[in-house]
């Protein structure tokens, strides 16, 4: 009850600052509002619905959120964090459900692990600048 309640009022701050950012670039770039469009994102409170506003011309883009993004919980940490602690996929993936609100399978676990795995595998292997010394001890 407490994390609907927090949820909700995570949604109506959340579309205020929309509104708000949205007003603010019309005031700068002289343009006109042309509704919303429904989009769903995953908070530390659970998933919210938002109603994304958009101008005519369909240059803005709210600042407060990435592109495409559908998550503001960096749901590869939580997963990288439960395999690294030893957590079987099935159970991260329950324990992400209770976390996050979202059900995830144990297939999309073991999809976002091996992302994260192969990108901190890219970083180590990447070729460092010559100016950068460093001592490994």
């Amino acid at each position: 009850m407490l994390r609907e309640a927090v949820r909700q009022t995570v949604t109506e701050v959340l579309q205020i600052l929309l509104d708000a950012d949205r007003e603010a670039f019309l005031r700068q770039h002289e343009g006109r509002k042309n509704g919303y469009y429904p989009r769903k994102l995953e908070t530390a409170f659970g998933q919210v619905k938002l109603a994304i506003p958009r101008d005519r011309e369909g240059k803005y883009y709210p600042s407060l959120l990435q592109p495409y993004a559908r998550r503001q919980v960096d749901v590869g940490e939580v997963a990288i964090a439960l395999y690294a602690a030893g957590v079987s996929q099935r159970k991260a993936a329950e324990v992400m459900s209770l976390l996050l609100g979202h059900r995830y399978t144990h297939e999309t676990i073991s999809a976002i692990t091996d992302q994260v795995l192969e990108a901190a595998e890219a970083f180590q292997k990447r070729p460092l600048p010559e100016e950068m010394a460093f001592v490994y001890l």
